[in-house]
Protein backbone atom coordinates (compact mmCIF):
# COMPACT_ATOMS: atom_id res chain seq x y z
CA UNK A 1 0.00 0.00 0.00
CA UNK A 2 1.10 3.36 -0.75
CA UNK A 3 2.15 5.75 1.58
CA UNK A 4 0.02 9.12 1.44
CA UNK A 5 1.49 12.31 2.11
CA UNK A 6 -1.02 14.03 3.68
CA UNK A 7 0.39 17.88 3.74
CA UNK A 8 0.71 17.07 -0.28
CA UNK A 9 -3.29 15.94 -0.30
CA UNK A 10 -4.63 18.29 1.85
CA UNK A 11 -4.73 21.49 -0.21
CA UNK A 12 -5.59 23.98 2.38
CA UNK A 13 -3.51 26.63 4.15
CA UNK A 14 -2.79 25.11 7.59
CA UNK A 15 -3.47 28.29 8.58
CA UNK A 16 -6.71 28.59 7.06
CA UNK A 17 -7.60 25.23 8.66
CA UNK A 18 -6.82 26.60 12.17
CA UNK A 19 -9.16 29.46 11.65
CA UNK A 20 -11.62 26.64 10.55
CA UNK A 21 -11.04 25.13 13.13
CA UNK A 22 -11.90 28.01 15.86
CA UNK A 23 -14.87 28.93 13.43
CA UNK A 24 -16.58 24.95 14.61
CA UNK A 25 -14.42 24.84 18.42
CA UNK A 26 -18.04 24.02 19.70
CA UNK A 27 -19.67 21.66 17.45
CA UNK A 28 -18.89 18.41 16.29
CA UNK A 29 -17.45 19.18 13.56
CA UNK A 30 -14.40 20.54 15.27
CA UNK A 31 -12.63 17.27 15.45
CA UNK A 32 -12.37 16.35 11.38
CA UNK A 33 -11.03 19.98 10.70
CA UNK A 34 -8.34 19.56 13.37
CA UNK A 35 -7.41 16.19 11.90
CA UNK A 36 -6.86 17.88 8.54
CA UNK A 37 -5.16 20.54 10.24
CA UNK A 38 -2.59 18.14 12.13
CA UNK A 39 -1.81 16.33 8.73
CA UNK A 40 -1.56 19.01 6.84
CA UNK A 41 1.03 21.06 9.19
CA UNK A 42 2.78 17.07 9.63
CA UNK A 43 2.70 17.68 13.45
CA UNK A 44 0.89 13.68 12.57
CA UNK A 45 2.49 11.69 10.35
CA UNK A 46 0.08 9.77 9.89
CA UNK A 47 -4.01 8.97 10.31
CA UNK A 48 -3.00 6.78 13.07
CA UNK A 49 -0.86 9.17 15.38
CA UNK A 50 -3.74 11.87 14.62
CA UNK A 51 -6.86 9.35 15.75
CA UNK A 52 -4.44 8.81 18.97
CA UNK A 53 -4.10 12.72 18.97
CA UNK A 54 -7.98 13.07 18.71
CA UNK A 55 -9.20 10.23 20.72
CA UNK A 56 -10.84 8.80 18.09
CA UNK A 57 -10.24 5.17 16.22
CA UNK A 58 -7.74 5.03 13.53
CA UNK A 59 -11.28 3.64 11.43
CA UNK A 60 -13.05 7.08 12.44
CA UNK A 61 -10.46 9.20 11.05
CA UNK A 62 -9.88 7.05 7.64
CA UNK A 63 -13.77 7.80 7.14
CA UNK A 64 -13.36 11.23 7.66
CA UNK A 65 -10.16 11.57 5.53
CA UNK A 66 -12.04 9.54 2.67
CA UNK A 67 -15.27 12.05 2.89
CA UNK A 68 -13.07 14.65 2.71
CA UNK A 69 -10.97 13.20 -0.59
CA UNK A 70 -14.33 12.57 -2.25
CA UNK A 71 -15.83 16.12 -2.05
CA UNK A 72 -13.57 17.95 0.12
CA UNK A 73 -14.17 20.38 2.63
CA UNK A 74 -17.28 20.46 2.01
CA UNK A 75 -18.12 16.86 2.18
CA UNK A 76 -15.95 16.32 5.36
CA UNK A 77 -17.92 19.38 7.28
CA UNK A 78 -21.86 18.04 6.02
CA UNK A 79 -23.92 17.34 9.41
CA UNK A 80 -25.32 14.24 9.03
CA UNK A 81 -27.15 14.64 12.85
CA UNK A 82 -30.14 14.65 10.97
CA UNK A 83 -30.21 11.29 9.75
CA UNK A 84 -29.31 9.77 12.71
CA UNK A 85 -31.84 7.49 14.47
CA UNK A 86 -34.94 5.68 13.70
CA UNK A 87 -37.33 7.23 10.89
CA UNK A 88 -40.48 8.34 11.07
CA UNK A 89 -42.93 5.56 9.69
CA UNK A 90 -45.52 7.79 8.80
CA UNK A 91 -45.55 10.60 6.33
CA UNK A 92 -46.87 14.00 6.18
CA UNK A 93 -49.70 13.05 3.80
CA UNK A 94 -50.73 10.18 5.85
CA UNK A 95 -50.78 12.16 9.08
CA UNK A 96 -52.63 14.99 8.11
CA UNK A 97 -55.28 12.29 6.12
CA UNK A 98 -55.28 10.51 9.79
CA UNK A 99 -56.25 13.76 11.31
CA UNK A 100 -58.48 14.59 9.12
CA UNK A 101 -60.55 11.64 9.55
CA UNK A 102 -60.17 11.65 13.32
CA UNK A 103 -61.61 15.19 12.89
CA UNK A 104 -64.60 13.82 11.23
CA UNK A 105 -65.02 11.54 14.06
CA UNK A 106 -64.20 7.66 12.76
CA UNK A 107 -61.47 7.17 14.43
CA UNK A 108 -61.59 7.26 18.34
CA UNK A 109 -58.99 4.79 19.75
CA UNK A 110 -55.64 3.90 19.17
CA UNK A 111 -56.40 0.83 17.66
CA UNK A 112 -58.77 2.21 15.10
CA UNK A 113 -56.37 4.92 14.63
CA UNK A 114 -53.99 2.09 13.84
CA UNK A 115 -55.94 -0.13 11.28
CA UNK A 116 -56.97 3.29 9.63
CA UNK A 117 -52.86 3.84 9.02
CA UNK A 118 -52.40 0.46 7.93
CA UNK A 119 -55.30 0.12 5.29
CA UNK A 120 -55.30 3.23 3.56
CA UNK A 121 -51.96 3.88 3.16
CA UNK A 122 -50.12 0.49 4.45
CA UNK A 123 -48.14 1.63 7.19
CA UNK A 124 -47.92 -0.98 9.91
CA UNK A 125 -46.26 -0.36 13.28
CA UNK A 126 -44.36 -3.57 14.99
CA UNK A 127 -45.65 -3.21 18.24
CA UNK A 128 -49.63 -1.98 18.81
CA UNK A 129 -48.31 1.00 20.87
CA UNK A 130 -46.42 2.68 18.16
CA UNK A 131 -49.93 4.13 16.95
CA UNK A 132 -49.56 5.57 20.47
CA UNK A 133 -46.19 6.43 20.72
CA UNK A 134 -46.90 8.62 17.22
CA UNK A 135 -49.70 10.72 18.46
CA UNK A 136 -48.13 11.35 21.70
CA UNK A 137 -45.14 13.00 19.93
CA UNK A 138 -47.11 14.84 17.45
CA UNK A 139 -48.77 16.20 20.90
CA UNK A 140 -52.42 14.96 19.57
CA UNK A 141 -55.67 13.79 21.99
CA UNK A 142 -58.10 11.18 20.81
CA UNK A 143 -61.04 13.51 20.60
CA UNK A 144 -64.34 11.21 21.29
CA UNK A 145 -67.55 12.80 22.87
CA UNK A 146 -68.81 12.23 26.63
CA UNK A 147 -69.70 8.44 27.31
CA UNK A 148 -73.48 8.15 28.28
CA UNK A 149 -75.27 5.29 28.88
CA UNK A 150 -77.16 3.22 26.39
CA UNK A 151 -80.31 3.25 28.05
CA UNK A 152 -79.94 7.09 28.09
CA UNK A 153 -82.84 9.33 26.84
CA UNK A 154 -82.89 12.64 25.52
CA UNK A 155 -86.17 13.30 26.91
CA UNK A 156 -85.37 12.00 29.98
CA UNK A 157 -82.44 14.08 30.63
CA UNK A 158 -84.68 17.34 29.74
CA UNK A 159 -86.67 16.37 32.02
CA UNK A 160 -84.08 16.42 34.54
CA UNK A 161 -82.72 19.55 33.86
CA UNK A 162 -85.84 21.50 33.82
CA UNK A 163 -86.47 20.09 37.54
CA UNK A 164 -83.10 20.83 38.90
CA UNK A 165 -82.13 23.64 40.78
CA UNK A 166 -80.22 26.12 38.94
CA UNK A 167 -76.83 26.34 40.10
CA UNK A 168 -75.48 29.18 41.98
CA UNK A 169 -71.74 30.91 41.73
CA UNK A 170 -71.62 30.23 45.55
CA UNK A 171 -72.04 27.23 47.88
CA UNK A 172 -72.89 26.79 50.85
CA UNK A 173 -71.48 28.53 53.62
CA UNK A 174 -68.50 29.94 51.40
CA UNK A 175 -69.20 33.41 50.47
CA UNK A 176 -67.54 35.90 47.60
CA UNK A 177 -67.37 38.86 49.75
CA UNK A 178 -64.11 40.51 50.96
Amino acid sequence: MPKIHYSRVIEEDPQDLKELEKYHRYTHLFQRVRMLRLLKSEECANLGEAAQALGYSWRQCQRWFNSYQQGGLEELLKSRLSERGRQELVTQEAFEDLEEAMKRGEIATISQADEFLRERHGIEYSHPDGVGQLLRRRKVKLKTGRPRHEKAGPKVQEAFKKTSPPRSSTRAGVTTDR
